[in-house]
């Protein structure tokens, strides 16, 4: 299949990792993939790199944004695919006008709960958890123009899972430092945990605006020599390999790519009580606390470091979960079954 894939954003977040995850998979599975996204994105160089993605790069001010709309009218004649697959409200509104002018079906991905007034003109959406689809529902979707397909990640899974370190326990977190995923909240519980007497060291991994107050907080905390904030990964597979326990604090989490990642990697995982945590793990997976508690952070953390033999049977049970529902080996056939299926329809 031809596949016009377009993200406009430039910052690198999990619905932007999706974007590229998916673009290389489908690249690397036959398909001629073209790629339409912003001129500084985050991770044009690797997308170049993959044979089978042809790239095309604009600026674009907005949703509202003329000239961005004409070039991407311009390119994607040219290429003439067999679907278009907008990620976000700027590409869904602009891919929409384009899909109408050339008759080609659109497909969205709804990587949180949309704003529909920039989603016109799509033939189907594709829901990354039931709830996203029961909002769709409400909003007058029809269910027939709406199927569930979860986020993947390309990690292959680990083979066995790692025995977490007796004597240095090394905690890991990670995603853009915005508030709202709860970073501050984990700063100071892991001060309370180091305060009870645990031995632990915290990676934090990502950037973003909140990251210098984060900073700052550590350093009023006393914590600069137990906590390192790594800048965006390159290697998260490497990132995660050198931890012994994931933890995702957010205060909002519409689904959550970092959660399949430390999955994959047959991690203990400690999350909050949020949308898409819950809908990927249970309490046989992983360990819940309440949103923004830190009494209820602290105590989940010390418990895992107690109880390691339950925390790797759960890590055993999250891994497997990972490989039988978010594979990428898994969640791409679903992917592509949905492009044909919408494909064949229009013809």
């Amino acid at each position: 299949m031809k596949i016009t894939q377009i993200m406009l954003s430039k910052g690198f977040g999990g619905a932007e990792r999706y974007f590229t995850d998916l673009s290389v998979a489908l690249a690397e599975r036959g398909h001629a993939v073209q790629v339409i996204c912003h001129k500084r994105f985050q991770e044009l160089k690797r997308l170049k790199a993959v044979p089978g993605i042809y790239t095309e790069t604009l600026s674009v001010l907005g949703w509202w944004d003329p000239l961005a709309q004409y070039s991407i009218k311009q390119v994607v004649k040219k290429f003439s695919p067999d679907l278009i697959h907008a990620h976000l409200a700027r590409a869904a509104y602009i891919a929409g006008k384009t899909a109408r002018k050339f008759n080609i079906p659109l497909v969205v991905k709804t990587h949180n709960y949309v704003n529909l007034k920039y989603y016109q003109d799509v033939s189907f959406f594709i829901a990354t958890t039931n709830d996203q689809r029961h909002y769709l529902l409400e909003n007058d979707v029809s269910k027939d123009d709406i199927e569930v397909i979860p986020n993947f990640s390309l990690f292959p899974g680990v083979e066995c899972i790692k025995a977490v370190n007796r004597n240095h326990i090394v905690f890991a977190s990670y995603g853009r430092m915005v508030s709202k995923k709860g970073f501050e909240i984990l700063l100071n519980a892991f001060q309370e945990l180091i305060s009870s007497g645990i031995n632990a060291r915290l990676m934090i991994g990502g950037d973003g605006p909140e990251r210098k107050p984060l900073q700052r907080l550590c350093n009023r905390l006393g914590l600069d020599k137990q906590v390192t904030f790594q800048g965006w990964l390159k290697d998260v597979e490497g990132f995660l390999s050198d931890a012994d326990i994931f933890v995702m604090p957010s205060l909002l989490e519409p689904f959550g790519i970092a959660i399949l990642e430390a999955m994959s990697c047959g991690m203990p995982i400690i999350t909050t009580k949020t949308k898409g945590p819950m809908e990927i793990l249970d309490d046989n997976q992983a360990y819940f606390v309440e949103a923004g508690n830190v009494a209820s952070l602290v105590a989940a953390m010390k418990y895992v470091v107690l109880n390691r033999e339950e925390a790797t049977v759960r890590a055993a049970r999250g891994l497997d979960r990972y490989k039988n529902h978010y594979s990428g080996y898994v969640v791409i056939p679903r992917i592509e079954q949905a492009y044909r299926e919408l494909c064949d329809v229009k013809s």
